[in-house]
């Protein structure tokens, strides 16, 4: 009852931290004369069904959300631990493995979503990037040309170095710096999607 009671509070914090996800989906997934019905899916994109999984991290417990359109997700919190068809949602296993996993090879301070909006000022683009935990993520850039997505894999191969690698086989190195105030945000010596500074929200 205590993990039903955590997830009816914490559920708007969950679908919030979720939303990003969903729309990098759905901008790798729709055609481009598609993404003008983007905002309506993502609408539809509501909860339908909750799976409260008995394993927790640091006090949190995984909570599988299934959404409209056959689509799910494991979060932990605001994270998103994996997102897919309907059937992550139910997985228990990839609960336990994220729950279990040491991220060897990887800066939990980078886990979670990034945007660099926040220090867009009179910028025409804007760029995000969510890296996951078990080393797998994203990257969008968004101008008015339109936007786009790319899937990606990441590592820190040495502390305060960020590895990424793009589908296509192509890897960046990014040196960067985590701090906490007023709002945790990372800067990097070299850009990640053309922005050097961006604000954890998720």
């Amino acid at each position: 009852m205590s993990r039903a009671e955590w997830a009816v509070r914490h559920l708007p914090e969950m679908v919030a931290g979720l939303r990003h996800a969903l729309r990098a989906h759905l901008i790798r997934t729709l055609r481009p004369d598609d993404l003008a019905a983007a905002t309506a899916v993502d609408d539809s994109g509501r909860p339908t069904g909750l799976h409260l999984h008995d394993v927790s991290r640091d006090g949190i417990p995984y909570v599988g959300i299934e959404l409209a359109g056959g689509l799910g997700a494991l979060m932990h919190g605001s994270r998103v631990v994996a997102f897919g068809a309907t059937a992550v949602a139910s997985q228990r296993r990839l609960a336990e493995e994220d729950a279990t996993d040491t991220r060897t090879g990887l800066d939990e301070a980078l886990i979670g979503h990034w945007s660099s909006a926040p220090y867009d000022y009179g910028v025409m683009e804007a760029s995000e990037f969510e890296l996951r935990a078990d080393g797998t993520g994203w990257s969008l850039l968004a101008n008015l040309g339109g936007e786009w997505v790319a899937r990606l894999t990441w590592r820190c191969p040495t502390p305060g170095l960020l590895e990424l690698r793009t589908e296509d086989g192509q890897v960046s190195r990014h040196r960067y710096l985590v701090t906490a105030a007023p709002v945790t945000s990372v800067t990097f010596e070299e850009p990640v999607e053309f922005c050097h500074q961006y604000a954890k929200s998720g």
